[in-house]
């Protein structure tokens, strides 16, 4: 979310009155659902492109101003509408507020999930929350969004009905927002903490909404993770790998089993299920190993450029082995990386493009790792625009290789790929910024001394002649405290957390003429896992 974004969100700016009179409020809803209804604007989509939309929406019906918060969340829901329509009932959450009980008469009780309602029938809430229960959905009474975003956060749901005040919508939409979720708002007609009440033709038409014709294909992504977590399991890797039990195939076999978030070969699944007409686990499995190899590959190879002796809290495998040991099983990943690809049932053409595609990463990530291993041995400081591209070069490849590889074999247009690409690289460079600021912070390493650090960068570039001269003494001697008091004198925290919303924003703009729905919220969503404290 931009910072324009952020600061609309506190709805000081916006009046949060609604429409008391049914019929303004249903000629809104009617004319927003036909300005949307051609569908050329897709889901996800900014606070700020709402309001941009309810305010064209305005002046075209010259709708009173203080409804534009209103007509802003009717905005959203039409655009969410076709995908929530998609969503099975037993996958969505129906939020209702306390608000709406009857203070005087309420027979409900309290537990940390919110109103236990007696369905005492002194008040709507009981009708709604036995429609809504009886459908499938999974409803719960509750103030505020805690419980709603630990649920959507959770993965176990996959569409949210939400009941509340505006304010708390547009709360609520910072957390389905960041991960994606689609939603819809009703808002309550009145706003207050006791007593208020909702239009509830309109909360019951919103929850019996289903479309069995759907276009929309959503990709459940705790089930996808699920999936590519058992590829790394000890009987489907022998399966797939059919390890001849020699000592250096069992040290590959160990590789690829050790720790890992497995993020590279979930994006590769990702993609071949967003642009897949079928289940082909044969081939699926077999991609999602090969990048797995490649990346494993690097890392081992890393390791030894660095000289480090741990990792995942274990011994490097050159730490035991020793240096060629650890070259040698390097170099056999790489090569049962390749020839993963090519025992796949694709057609040859597929293979072909897959390979020379993971062949131009494999290039490239060498090109990228060689800039900063040169500029070590001969302790030289790359400029901001220099680490850029070494960002680019590597961390950018290993994502554009991971989707890409997946988006290929599936058969994905020309358009997808160019733009999955685009999103590649503004993700890279923001997830290399986003691990060199979390380094910066760790009191107990030496990282920005021995490898190139964005931070280190940006800072040399604003010294001023004299503390140039102290941090040039502090770098040669490996001063850490030198460097993270000039760092912070100079507010360079700021100024990369600045440039990592950047590229985050970057990443987010370069989905929104993305056309697979199920694969533009999956990334949006990992976007928001990985970036959610910037977000």
């Amino acid at each position: 979310m931009v910072e324009g974004d952020r600061k609309m969100m506190t709805g000081l700016e916006l009046s949060l009155e609604v429409p008391l009179l049914s019929e303004i409020r249903q000629n809104i809803r009617k004319e927003v659902e036909a300005w949307f209804s051609s569908g050329t604007i897709i889901p996800p989509v900014s606070y700020s492109t709402i309001e941009d939309q309810a305010t064209l929406l305005l002046e075209k019906y010259g709708w009173d101003k203080k409804y534009k918060a209103f007509v802003m969340v009717c905005c959203g829901n039409a655009i969410w509408r076709p995908v929530i329509g998609s969503v099975p009932f037993n996958r969505r959450i129906f939020l209702l507020p306390h608000c709406l009980k009857n203070s005087r008469l309420c027979q409900g009780q309290q537990d940390e999930m919110g109103l236990l309602c007696r369905e005492c029938g002194s008040c709507s809430i009981s009708a709604l929350l036995r429609e809504a229960e009886n459908l499938g959905y999974v409803a719960i009474i509750t103030e505020g969004t805690t419980i709603a975003a630990r649920l959507i956060e959770s993965g176990k749901v996959d569409a949210v009905i939400g009941v509340g005040c505006m304010d708390v919508l547009q709360k609520m939409f910072v957390s389905v927002s960041k991960f994606s979720i689609p939603s819809i708002g009703v808002p309550l007609l009145e706003c207050g903490c006791a007593d208020t009440f909702a239009d509830s033709d309109w909360i019951k038409e919103e929850i019996y909404h289903f479309d069995s014709n759907s276009a929309f294909r959503l990709l459940n992504l705790n089930y996808l993770k699920t999936r590519t977590s058992s590829i790394f399991g000890k009987e489907q890797l022998s399966r797939i790998l059919e390890p001849a039990g020699n000592s250096t195939e069992n040290l590959v076999f160990e590789s690829l089993l050790a720790g890992g978030k497995r993020l590279r070969p979930l994006l590769t699944v990702l993609a071949f299920e967003a642009f897949s007409n079928q289940i082909e686990p044969y081939n699926l499995n077999r991609l999602a190993l090969s990048v797995e190899c490649f990346h494993k590959a690097s890392l081992i190879h890393d390791d030894i450029e660095d000289n480090d002796e741990k990792r995942y809290g274990t011994e490097t495998i050159h730490a035991r082995y020793g240096v060629p040991v650890a070259i040698n099983i390097g170099d056999l990943l790489i090569g049962e990386g390749y020839r993963l690809i090519t025992e796949t049932r694709l057609p040859a053409g597929t293979i072909c493009d897959c390979i020379k595609m993971v062949s131009n990463g494999h290039r490239k990530l060498s090109v990228g790792q060689g800039i900063e291993l040169m500029a070590l041995r001969n302790h030289e400081i790359l400029s901001t625009e220099e680490i850029i591209t070494v960002f680019e070069y590597k961390t950018s490849t290993a994502f554009r290789v991971s989707l890409l590889l997946g988006a290929t074999a599936a058969g994905a247009d020309a358009g997808s790929i160019s733009l999955l690409e685009q999103f590649s690289r503004s993700v890279g460079i923001a997830y290399q910024i986003k691990d060199d600021l979390e380094d910066f912070k760790n009191e107990n390493g030496d990282f920005e001394i021995r490898k190139p650090s964005v931070l280190v960068s940006m800072l040399l570039e604003k010294l001023t002649s004299d503390d140039r001269t102290l941090f040039q003494h502090a770098f040669q001697n490996s001063n850490i405290e030198i460097i993270q008091k000039l760092a912070d004198d100079y507010n360079i925290r700021q100024s990369a957390e600045d440039l990592l919303k950047d590229y985050i924003e970057e990443s987010e703009n370069s989905l929104d003429n993305f056309q697979n729905i199920g694969l533009k919220m999956a990334l949006h969503e990992i976007l928001g896992n990985i970036f959610k404290e910037y977000i």
